[in-house]
């Protein structure tokens, strides 16, 4: 039985956006529940001078706290709206942190295999090949997903194969056991894979025959 193990490469894509998203919540949780709030000290500090003294006793108040004597950039009311979005991106990070995370999980164990018979992946669902009726596979040659058309108990069903996360080799060889039972005509928007075995052997047929001759 030819066994497709997952393509490492594609799911520990999903672990790095986890990790950036992961790094940026901490950030925006750090800004909402210390740095901003810090700046709106100083903010409302800077407010309660009186505006036309500000120039002079601004500086020496600044000295006292060991802040910058350089004025707020911005106002305690727009350090405190700023503080709400902190935390509104920090919630949006972890979501977003969850769901690639679960992604890449998923894809720890994951594998297709098959063999003349039958084709089943690691969640159990099986595809008997004498139950397919056609392969739609336009987006197999750019985005490497093909999707087989079957039927058990009288239910037209769907199964997706991706050989973008799962190894490309041993997915070609599957999805010649799937066309196997096929007619030309079933197989949609790409040629069989047969085809391109047969046209990749007989290529390099050619060109062993050419490199003979030149010897």
């Amino acid at each position: 039985m030819i066994r497709a193990e997952s393509h490492a490469p594609f799911f520990r894509r999903f672990l790095y956006v986890f990790l950036g998203c992961f790094a940026f919540a901490c950030w925006f949780l750090y800004d909402g529940l210390i740095g901003y709030p810090q700046q709106r000290v100083i903010a409302e500090a800077y407010e309660a001078i009186p505006e036309e003294d500000r120039a002079e006793q601004w500086p020496e108040v600044a000295k006292e706290n060991g802040w910058s004597t350089l004025v707020p950039a911005k106002t305690s009311k727009e350090i405190t709206h700023g503080i709400g979005q902190q935390f509104m991106f920090t919630v949006i990070c972890s979501i977003m942190s969850v769901v690639v995370l679960m992604k890449f999980i998923a894809g720890q164990g994951a594998y297709i295999e098959g063999d003349s018979q039958v084709i089943r992946n690691h969640k159990g669902v099986e595809v008997p090949i004498e139950s397919i009726t056609s392969i739609d596979k336009h987006k197999w040659e750019d985005k490497g997903i093909a999707k087989i058309r079957y039927e058990v108990d009288g239910k037209q069903r769907t199964f997706v194969m991706d050989d973008f996360k799962f190894k490309r080799e041993p997915m070609a060889e599957l999805m010649e056991f799937a066309e196997a039972p096929l007619d030309p005509e079933a197989i949609l928007g790409d040629l069989p894979q047969r085809d391109k075995v047969a046209a990749n052997d007989a290529e390099s047929a050619q060109e062993r025959d050419g490199d003979e001759s030149d010897v």
